[in-house]
């Protein structure tokens, strides 16, 4: 069974990494429109896994979440004022709020407060969280150079996490209880490797990235690792709570969307936000 799911992965991997990198180098324009359809689908697929595992079902707000990444590709592409997907977001949180008015109706109001904080979940993860990804998009000077650093960084974490548990994590393992196979060694080890992995795409890239200065290359690597990380263990978190194992069976080997990118969700807004001091520190 665990060679088998290691196979899966595996393969999940070699198709799956080829495929988005030819949508980001092969496909370029309007603004990478074939990479930014995927990660819209993505938010599909995760906000419908989300809500599944809020409240067993799908809902309005799972359907109307993954809009947020969609407007802001739209923004960017079509030079639309930059507070138009900011805007969007703040009124999709309080229509999922005002969804209580009525439907707290049918038992007094008792779990109005229960489900105001679910709805406001769904509204910012994966969906919000996600649209931080084609943001960077919209950004001057942005290329196919910057989002593969960011893959790099993001799914190197994960990469790394996994060999210095493997090699070193045996007898340091269970310091979370969420998810007990976790190790300190694999924590430090993939919090270093990405600050390497930091340092070496902006030396290898440097003539497609901006000139960034040693503090912002270490922010950049600790940023993406630790709220990698804390993605993977907060997707965990998740699971447990609906008693789950995965989000979904999307990807052989991986589960849903939300397994396969738990830590891209969540470093996303951390990498542009970085990012976007980097540029505003080359001017």
């Amino acid at each position: 069974m665990m060679e088998k799911n290691l196979r899966d992965r595996l393969i999940t991997v070699v198709v799956g990494v080829p495929f988005v990198l030819s949508l980001i180098f092969f496909v370029p324009q309007l603004n990478f429109i074939a990479f930014s359809l995927f990660v819209v689908l993505m938010s599909v697929l995760g906000s419908l896994e989300m809500s599944r595992l809020l409240f067993g079902k799908t809902t309005v707000i799972s359907y109307l979440a993954p809009l947020l990444p969609l407007i802001q590709y739209l923004q960017g592409v079509l030079g639309l004022n930059s507070q138009i997907p900011d805007m969007a977001f703040v009124l999709l949180l309080l229509f999922a709020f005002s969804l209580e008015i009525k439907l707290g109706e049918s038992d007094d109001f008792k779990s109005s407060l229960e489900n105001c904080a679910k709805n406001a979940l769904l509204v910012l993860y994966p969906g919000y969280f996600l649209s931080f990804i084609l943001r960077l998009l919209a950004l001057e000077g942005v290329n196919s150079f910057t989002i593969i650093t960011y893959f790099i960084l993001a799914f190197g974490n994960d990469i790394f996490a996994y060999v210095w548990g493997r090699l070193f994590g045996k007898n340091n393992k269970g310091i979370v209880k969420v998810s007990p196979k976790k190790s300190v060694a694999g924590y430090v080890g993939s919090l270093f490797s990405t600050i390497g992995l930091s340092f070496l795409c902006f030396a290898v890239f440097s003539e497609h990235l901006p000139q960034a200065n040693f503090v912002l290359k270490l922010l950049m690597g600790i940023g993406v690792s630790i709220t990698s990380n804390i993605g993977d263990l907060i997707e965990s978190v998740f699971k447990r709570s609906a008693g789950v194992k995965d989000s979904g069976n999307i990807f052989p080997g991986r589960g849903g969307a939300l397994d396969s990118l738990d830590s891209e969700i969540s470093s996303a807004p951390i990498f542009f936000l970085i990012f976007s001091m980097m540029l505003e520190a080359a001017l």
